[in-house]
């Protein structure tokens, strides 16, 4: 006879998530890896930051998920908002949906924050502010000197959260 974990009582990772090719490998390894069905809660976490200027965040906008983050008393009105961005909100829906029933299918219980803003700031905030046990983050490999002047959401995230910070290189996966 098998007993259900409680939500309440499972261990609650979260994953930072943009929507990237690395970020679906990391995804994937993080499934094969490191998330126990019975036991753990996945907490997907985007982020894209809206104020980029720049032709390497554009196409990480792109290619990422529209951003957003809601109660439950107003998901209508954030759900109308990612279809109204120009990135194309059915898009990040239909993705979302996608790794939502797939998560479903191996019996892995989960919900989904989407987040408009800088990820080195967001990604932390929510660690401070909701329950988590564990995040997993992905690592570009900017070097040291591109690290510097840029900042590193890993970085950030190490520095930042309660919890314990995962990072995952993106060349190991």
């Amino acid at each position: 006879m098998s007993t259900t974990i409680p939500i309440t009582e499972k261990r609650r990772v979260a994953l930072a998530y943009d929507g990237t090719e690395d970020a679906q490998k990391l995804f994937d390894w993080s499934l094969k890896n490191i998330i126990r069905p019975e036991s753990d809660h996945l907490i997907l976490l985007s982020a894209v930051d809206r104020g980029a200027d720049t032709e390497r965040h554009h196409q990480r906008r792109t290619s990422g998920l529209p951003m957003l983050s809601t109660s439950p008393t107003r998901i209508n009105d954030a759900i109308q908002q990612a279809e109204a961005h120009p990135q194309g909100g059915a898009t990040a829906r239909e993705r979302l949906e996608s790794m939502g029933d797939h998560l479903r299918q191996l019996s892995i219980s989960s919900e989904e924050h989407i987040l408009w803003g800088e990820p080195k700031a967001l990604v932390p905030r929510f660690t401070q502010q909701h329950p988590v046990d564990l995040l997993i983050v992905g690592s570009r490999g900017l070097g040291a000197v591109k690290s510097v002047f840029l900042g590193s959401v890993s970085d950030k995230c190490i520095h930042e959260c309660p919890c314990p910070v995962l990072v995952v290189r993106n060349a190991t996966i």
